[in-house]
């Protein structure tokens, strides 16, 4: 994580950060003590006399206090209001909103019939998203946020692919499908795609590359074998490759959209020079 321009070590108690970390990503909202006391400490009961919420913020501010003492003008204030906290940012720039913004900006554009204003979306929201949502954090509001950009990254990559496979950008599709497998690793019909495409370009290494990992992340992870047309593919493209075919791929199926889940609310795109650097995704 980051306040101005250099990244926070020290947070002097346990649960300062994933308080700061909370609030950013609910800020200008509210949140009740209790709630942040459930979010942050969900095996404790809380009391208004609980003290371990006082001791986190105390820890909060103190790192705002350091970073506007050191020459920061971040513009993030945590006041106290109606039984809880709000956190106000002027001026701050949070990878996953501009993330959101992005795939939203997308999907208005195709909607309106912009596909070139859509794809460019698409793609700068791709670069913005850097992986998992506060990696190896796994308090419950967590998860929500990481499948839900995940979710966001996975429509975006679905759409970006099925231009590149329409337009016959080869080499795009199959950075596409890397990229969707990276989020996504048991998702068969982008392994099919990918076999399919090295097969008819005559290059069985990576045809057999693809396979061995879809079937060994199956089974290890899932402990189920691929599908009979996983297969089909994998013996076509060899057969097809060994032959020296170097036709233009035909369209395989395509991957199918993950479905969102209903939860709240990442690099290219970057601030004016004047904002300060907010961000929460690692």
């Amino acid at each position: 994580m980051r306040i101005g321009d250099e990244p926070v070590h020290k947070w002097r108690a346990g649960k300062a950060r994933s308080l700061f970390q909370y609030l950013l990503v609910h800020r200008g909202r509210v949140v009740l003590r209790d709630k942040l006391h459930d979010v942050l400490w969900p095996d404790s009961e809380w009391s208004p006399s609980s003290s371990s919420l006082k001791v986190a913020m105390h820890a909060v501010r103190q790192v705002l206090r350091a970073d506007a003492a050191g020459g920061g003008a971040h513009g993030v204030r945590i006041l106290h209001e109606d039984f809880g906290y709000v956190l106000h940012a002027d001026d701050v720039w949070v990878d996953v909103d501009e993330f959101e913004a992005l795939i939203e900006a997308g999907r208005m554009a195709d909607k309106s019939g912009d596909s070139a204003g859509a794809l460019r979306a698409y793609a700068a929201a791709i670069e913005l998203y850097q992986g998992d949502f506060l990696a190896g954090e796994t308090a419950d509001w967590v998860v929500e946020q990481r499948e839900w950009c995940k979710s966001l990254a996975l429509r975006a990559l679905d759409r970006l692919s099925a231009e590149a496979l329409a337009t016959g950008a080869f080499d795009e599709l199959v950075r596409w499908c890397r990229r969707i497998i990276d989020i996504d690793p048991y998702r068969e019909p982008v392994y099919r795609m990918l076999m399919d495409l090295h097969g008819r370009f005559g290059e069985l290494g990576a045809v057999r590359r693809w396979h061995e990992l879809c079937v060994r992340r199956l089974a290890e992870e899932l402990g189920v074998p691929p599908a009979e047309e996983t297969e089909e593919v994998y013996v076509r493209a060899m057969r097809s490759g060994a032959r020296g075919v170097r036709a233009v791929p035909s369209a395989p199926a395509r991957p199918r959209h993950l479905r969102t889940v209903p939860a709240a609310g990442t690099g290219p795109v970057r601030p004016e020079p004047r904002r300060r650097d907010a961000r929460i995704s690692a």
